[in-house]
């Protein structure tokens, strides 16, 4: 027989999840993160994306100015927030009810927290 199926467990949703952030990430930064795991319990997901710098924002972070990276990053996400509400309603089926983002620009770490309905 031929074609495959495609099966929604948790770990498989999960999956794409973390393909389409970073693919998302990449598209619009012209970097992807080196890593990104999702973790969903209930109406709470947590998102820690690994290596999101650049290269120009590491030299920043490095030069002592990692809150200029972080204003940066937040105004990217403010562009793109319903761009990552759309990827987590269409793979998962809810809508997101509120998106906060933090930034640990010291160690090239991010964590995304979305609630949703």
């Amino acid at each position: 027989m031929g074609g495959s199926i495609v099966l929604n467990t948790p770990e498989s949703v999960k999956i794409r999840l973390e393909k389409d952030l970073a693919k998302l990430i990449k598209e619009n930064i012209g970097k992807g993160p080196s890593e990104i795991s999702v973790n969903i319990n209930g109406s709470l997901v947590v998102c820690r994306i690994y290596g999101f710098l650049t290269k120009a924002e590491e030299l920043i972070v490095k030069a002592g100015y990692p809150e200029k990276v972080t204003e940066f990053r937040n105004i990217y996400i403010s562009q793109c927030v319903g761009d990552i509400e759309k990827i987590f309603e269409n793979t998962l089926c809810r809508t997101v009810k509120r998106f906060f983002s933090s930034y640990l620009t010291d160690v090239n770490e991010a964590c995304w927290i979305i609630i949703l309905e």
